[in-house]
């Protein structure tokens, strides 16, 4: 790149971890709980957003609050079925060597979020979750709350994701953005960094 990265920070699901197995388990058990008549497939069309905002997309009104809390206790009974991406845990050690900050901002639930950050020995400076903020991504809040924690300014940030919310959410926010393309969703966009493996980064910044 041709300006200085300050800071490195991930999406969760899809670019540390790969959570599908999870996440299609604890869907079926809400669809099956709750009659949504819902396939995973719906569900994970709009992975990246808040979950209150994804069940909304799917036309979903009544109980979202019991819907939304069975699912992320389902998650946690199902962490086991969730796997960290090649060099997850790895590329915060080497980035904090380099005196690069990293972030998560994810949509996950906070508590869920650090549990799997401990599990799998994800260690960064900050994680930003829905719990901390009005709006999750693609809306700045995010953002806007990691920038006020660290200090840093908008042009010194990378964010790496792998969903168009993450790429829409580094846009709002003038971040540089990184594509990992191994993830879960499509971005097409001309001049974009590619990313086919967390390593990769150092070769960027």
């Amino acid at each position: 790149m041709n300006k200085t990265i300050k800071s490195v920070v991930f999406d969760l699901d899809g670019v540390l971890i790969d959570s599908r197995q999870c996440m299609e388990k604890s869907w079926n058990k809400v669809n099956h709980k709750y009659m949504l008549n819902h396939v995973f497939d719906e569900y994970f069309h709009f992975v990246g957003l808040p979950f209150l905002e994804i069940i909304n997309n799917m036309g979903i009104s009544d109980n979202v609050n019991s819907i939304k809390d069975d699912y992320f206790n389902y998650t946690k009974k199902y962490q086991y079925l969730i796997k960290p991406y090649q060099g997850s845990s790895e590329i915060f050690s080497v980035l904090r060597e380099r005196k690069i900050s990293t972030g998560i901002i994810t949509s996950k639930e906070r508590n869920n979020a650090i549990s799997v950050c401990s599990k799998f020995g994800l260690l960064p400076e900050e994680i930003i979750t829905p719990n901390d903020v009005v709006n999750g991504k693609p809306s700045k809040d995010s953002g806007i709350e990691y920038l006020l924690r660290s200090g840093l300014k908008e042009s010194d940030v990378l964010y790496v994701g792998d969903m168009e919310s993450d790429y829409q959410f580094s846009l709002n926010m003038k971040f540089d953005f990184a594509y990992a393309r191994y993830g879960y969703g499509s971005i097409k966009s001309e001049n974009m960094i590619i990313i086919d493996n967390l390593l990769d980064i150092i070769d960027i910044i």
